[in-house]
């Protein structure tokens, strides 16, 4: 029997070597939020795209690191009698989220109508959505190819997800030397982060032969390049390989979300307040023993990916990494943490808790 599948991706990618000689083209004359964070304002990012563009109306550079509803809802109220066109969004997965986030609106542009949306999971056609540019600023979180953005409450210590198709970009831009500045635990962390998006692609009820041929590729340059870039984080080769494995990832997971890995992680990173690179991926060489012999097409990727059929290599990188798989080290145990699992990942998910 043949099966049947599908793949959507309506983001252009366009991979550069200086994005600021080709932003203008892109934007094309369009009233444009920027958005990004503290860290490119000190770098002189921001003035380097003013000096190349003249349509900025507004800059944003306050995104936190995992956006929470209510630092969001300060934001949003604000923008509310800003004319825009366009929102370029440089910087990390927390920037990229946040943009698409403000990407959403009713007619008044009322906060509370898409913090509805996504605590209700409402479904609803009638919002307005404004076109994003994404640059990516770290190679991990994938969400500049991905339809939907990960939004937190701390006080309730829970994960949300804005999921919506409307919410890809219309263009992706990436630039390997935006990552150069990148320090070393957060290259590691979103090295890692692009692992468990390619694998979790693999182990996936909705895994096809596109998104395992981009899983498999990604996961062979984190496996290649993830040791001697953090052993060398100025090499642009290196830089580039991980940038191109996290834009594979976001190409296979885009179409199949995540699974088990990560409906772990949310516990581990709200209440462990463990960064979500480690808490999506320490578990990975756990979940390779427990998938072993049970899907021939996953045996075949994670042979073609690793040499091998065992979670062996992966854990001897995690290792050189000094990155435990132990969930003593993160203060939790396993069975705590099946106890208080993600459900709405495990639906994706070939490896159910009753499996570990």
């Amino acid at each position: 029997m043949i099966k049947e599948f599908s793949y959507y991706m309506p983001t252009q990618i366009v991979y550069t070597e200086n994005f600021i000689d080709i932003l203008d083209y892109y934007i094309d004359g369009r009233k444009t939020l920027l958005i990004t964070s503290n860290g490119f304002k000190v770098r002189g990012t921001i003035k380097q795209i003013k000096n190349s563009t003249t349509t900025i109306v507004k800059v944003i550079s306050n995104i936190k690191s995992h956006p929470e509803f209510k630092d969001l809802k300060i934001i949003y109220d604000e923008l509310k009698d800003i004319d825009y066109e366009l929102i370029l969004a440089i910087g990390g997965g927390s920037v990229l989220d946040a943009s698409k986030f403000f990407s959403i609106s009713n007619e008044k542009k009322e906060y509370l109508y898409l913090e509805n949306i996504i605590k209700s999971t409402t479904i609803t056609k009638d919002y307005a959505q404004t076109p994003i540019i994404s640059i990516p600023t770290t190679a991990g979180t994938g969400s500049e190819l991905t339809p939907w953005a990960t939004i937190w409450d701390m006080n309730e210590k829970k994960k949300y997800s804005l999921h919506l198709p409307d919410l890809f970009s219309e263009v992706t831009i990436y630039d390997a030397s935006l990552t150069l500045t990148v320090p070393k635990n957060i290259t590691i962390q979103t090295a890692l982060d692009t692992l468990s998006h390619a694998l979790e692609s693999i182990w996936n009820k909705n895994s096809n032969e596109i998104t395992r041929n981009f899983a498999i590729k990604s996961a062979q340059l984190i496996v290649e390049n993830i040791i001697p870039l953090s052993n060398n984080l100025d090499n642009i080769i290196y830089r580039d390989n991980i940038m191109k494995a996290s834009m594979y990832a976001g190409m296979a997971f885009s179409q199949t979300q995540t699974a088990i890995a990560h409906a772990m992680s949310y516990y581990i990173t709200a209440h462990k307040n463990i960064p979500h690179g480690i808490a999506c991926s320490f578990t990975l060489p756990l979940l390779i023993d427990k998938i072993l012999g049970k899907y021939i097409f996953v045996d075949q990727a994670l042979e073609e990916i690793f040499g091998e059929l065992g979670s062996n290599k992966l854990r001897k990188i995690f290792l050189q990494l000094n990155v435990p798989t132990d969930f003593k080290y993160y203060h939790t145990t396993l069975l705590e943490v099946l106890e208080n699992i993600n459900n709405t990942r495990l639906v994706n998910s070939l490896i159910q808790k009753e499996d570990i």
